[in-house]
C-alpha cells in the first residue's frame, strides 16, 4: 500500500504531439500508454463525493488498484491525501465494496500517455465512451506546489492555463461548452 500526497493541475486541450517533443528535448521519457477503466463508488447518502474525495476501483497496465483520495486544498493545484493498494481481482473487490453498502458511480475509460520529466510525471488522458466529448488535456503532478510551478514554466504553460480539477469539474465545464 501507497500513501502520497498528490499535488497536481490539468492543462486543457492540449496540443499533445507539440508537448509530447517539448517533454522529450527537455529530458523526459515516455514511461507508458496504455488503456485504463477505473468505477467510482460513494456511500448510499453521497458523502465521499460531497465531500470532494474519491473511492476509486481502477484496472491498469500492470494490475488492478483501489485508491481513496481525500481533498487536502484547491487552491494553485488540487492537493489529495492518496492511499492506494493492489488488488488480485477487478470483480472480487467490486462485490466486496458493493457488499459494505458502496454504490457504484461514474466509470471510466480512458487512454493514458504517460512521460516523466525531472521526478514528475505528465500524462495524456483522453476519455471513451460517454466522456469523448472532452478533449485529451494534460495533467502535471509534482512533489510540491513550487516543483509544479518551476515544470509549468519549463513547459511554456501561462499559470492561466492549469486547473485544480477533478474529473467531475472536467465534466461539468464540457457540458457547458
Amino acid at each position: 500500500m501507497a500513501s502520497i500526497k498528490e499535488i497536481e493541475v490539468k492543462v486543457l486541450e492540449v496540443d499533445r504531439a507539440s508537448l509530447e517533443q517539448k517533454i522529450l528535448d527537455l529530458g523526459g521519457h515516455k514511461e507508458f500508454e496504455s488503456e485504463f477503466f477505473a468505477i467510482l463508488f460513494d456511500d448510499a447518502d453521497g458523502s465521499i463525493q460531497a465531500a470532494g474525495n474519491l473511492l476509486r476501483l481502477r484496472k491498469e497496465q500492470d494490475g488492478v488498484k483501489l485508491t481513496y483520495k481525500q481533498t487536502v486544498s484547491t487552491g494553485l493545484a488540487k492537493i489529495m491525501d492518496e492511499h492506494e493498494t493492489a488488488v488480485d481481482d477487478f470483480e472480487v473487490m467490486r462485490q466486496i465494496l458493493a457488499s459494505l453498502g458502496y454504490r457504484e458511480g461514474l466509470s471510466l475509460r480512458k487512454n493514458r500517455a504517460q512521460f516523466s520529466l525531472d521526478g514528475q510525471h505528465l500524462v495524456f488522458d483522453k476519455y471513451f465512451d460517454e466522456l469523448e466529448h472532452i478533449p485529451e488535456f494534460l495533467e502535471i503532478e509534482a512533489q510540491s506546489e513550487e516543483a509544479l510551478l518551476a515544470l509549468i514554466k519549463r513547459l511554456g504553460i501561462e499559470r492561466e492555463q492549469t486547473r485544480p480539477w477533478n474529473t467531475r469539474d472536467l465534466m461539468q465545464y464540457y457540458q457547458k461548452k
